[in-house]
């Protein structure tokens, strides 16, 4: 191969978006091989399950970063520097992925090594993004006035998720050697605000509570531009843009809060609180990220006069729109009733309360059923959309697979939460699974498609 094909390869964004999506089904395919990661345990956030879980997601924001890029037409030095980076990404991913558990000091050092570097160059493009968005308004302003809605939730739902993930590089550099030792002024700044375990603390529900939010809710921007609702006639478009705007708040109040809680001394606390000993209520931060959710079901309202004429088109559509449905409604229909009821459901305790294993199923299956295959679903079927929206008969086999997977996952996790079975949710997520298996195939077959500007 010539130098020139290789480095026409590497600069090739859907090529580049293709070899993720094989990684990522083909890293789900093989977990239970290793040693701790099981289906159903996603909810206890072992160190085996956190490691797994970064494999999969770090390199699926690389790719949605990747997706942002192009649709948003950022300069082509950015998209460049994003697409070089793909390889290594995958590359330090599994070399970390297998150095995590031999035991040996000289090992454990490699897997830091390899997955800090990796996280560094995620979180460096994820920083690339954010500049060439905001470059985007001055050089595209007839383009900007259309898209104004999901470009505004792009960019913050950019800059949420890049300040999460820093966060998490820092919540890491706590955990190992000496800490924040080495730099006295910062770990006297800890000391101040509660001491070190109680930031690390508040650092990882800064890390782990914000990052999916603001992901979900960036895909929910970029869909709207991919399926085309700045074409929308007024009405329409303004029913959307109400919907992204509820989202823009969410994602602005989410992002506040945590950050205050994890830099300063506030506790976040409950709302609407009830029950012996004020128990039941719902967390604040929970109402605002659900200000996310209920943001991208307004918007859908107005995007239901995008939906494409051709079967196929239509069903991939409904199936991206359908993982927003099945997030809010698993966070609203069931998570939000566990902490109306923590009475009973004891916070997921046994010594607290007499529902608690059903808190504990709801934990497992809803991280694994929104915080994974949903995400995942949500990124793979609009770029499918986004790339090959023309090759009609090539989208209904990723688009029924993904919506029976999608319904079938909600019936399960409800009836997981009612009596501890996962055999139904199971079904469902291996039906998700089998939908991403048939996104990668036509992705590699399709033309380059064109930028918001020529849509």
């Amino acid at each position: 191969m010539s130098e020139n094909k290789f480095l026409s390869i590497l600069l090739d964004t859907r090529k580049n978006v293709a070899a993720i999506m094989i990684y990522t089904a083909l890293m789900l395919l093989i977990s239970p091989l290793f040693p701790g990661v099981t289906w159903f345990r996603l909810g206890d956030f072992t160190l085996d399950v956190v490691n797994f879980y970064h494999t999969i997601m770090i390199p699926l924001a690389l790719l949605i970063i990747l997706v942002t890029a192009r649709v948003f037409s950022l300069p082509k030095i950015i998209q460049k520097l994003m697409n070089i980076s793909t390889y290594p990404v995958l590359i330090f991913s599994v070399i970390g992925l297998v150095l995590f558990y031999p035991t040996a000091s000289s090992m454990v050092l490699a897997d830091e090594i390899a997955q800090g570097v990796r996280d560094v160059i995620v979180v460096l493009a994820a920083v690339l993004l954010v500049i060439g968005l905001l470059m985007y308004p001055f050089k595209n302003k007839n383009d900007f006035k259309n898209t104004w809605g999901a470009y505004i939730v792009v960019l913050l739902a950019s800059i949420a998720a890049s300040i999460a993930g820093f966060v998490g590089m820092i919540l890491e550099w706590g955990n190992v050697n000496n800490g924040y030792s080495s730099l006295a002024f910062f770990q006297n700044y800890v000391d101040s605000i509660g001491g070190t375990s109680t930031f690390l603390g508040n650092a990882w529900t800064m890390h782990s509570h914000m990052i999916p939010p603001a992901i979900m809710g960036g895909l929910v921007g970029l869909t709207t531009v991919i399926f085309g609702y700045q074409k929308l006639s007024k009405g329409y478009r303004t029913i959307v843009n109400l919907g992204l705007v509820v989202s823009i708040i969410g994602i602005i109040s989410m992002s506040s809060l945590y950050w205050i809680s994890t830099f300063g001394t506030y506790v976040i606390p409950a709302v609407f609180v009830s029950g012996a000993g004020g128990a039941n209520g719902l967390a604040l931060d929970d109402t605002q990220t659900g200000l996310i959710g209920i943001g991208a079901i307004i918007a859908i309202f107005g995007l239901v006069k995008t939906l494409n004429s051709s079967k196929g088109g239509k069903y991939i559509q409904v199936a991206t729109m359908g993982t927003w449905v099945g997030a809010v409604a698993a966070m609203f229909g069931i998570g939000f009733l566990i902490e109306f009821n923590e009475v009973y459901y004891g916070f997921g305790d046994p010594t607290q309360g007499a529902g608690a294993l059903y808190d504990q199923a709801f934990s497992d299956g809803h991280l694994l059923y929104i915080f994974l295959m949903l995400i995942i679903g949500a990124t793979f079927f609009v770029t499918l959309y986004y790339y090959g929206k023309t090759a009609e008969k090539s989208l209904r086999l990723p688009a029924y697979l993904g919506i029976s997977g999608i319904v079938l996952g909600f019936v399960g996790l409800q009836v997981y939460t009612m009596d501890l079975s996962w055999y139904v949710e199971a079904i469902g997520l291996w039906l998700l699974f089998l939908s991403f298996v048939a996104v990668a195939i036509p992705i590699l077959k399709v033309k380059e498609p064109e930028t918001i500007s020529a849509t």
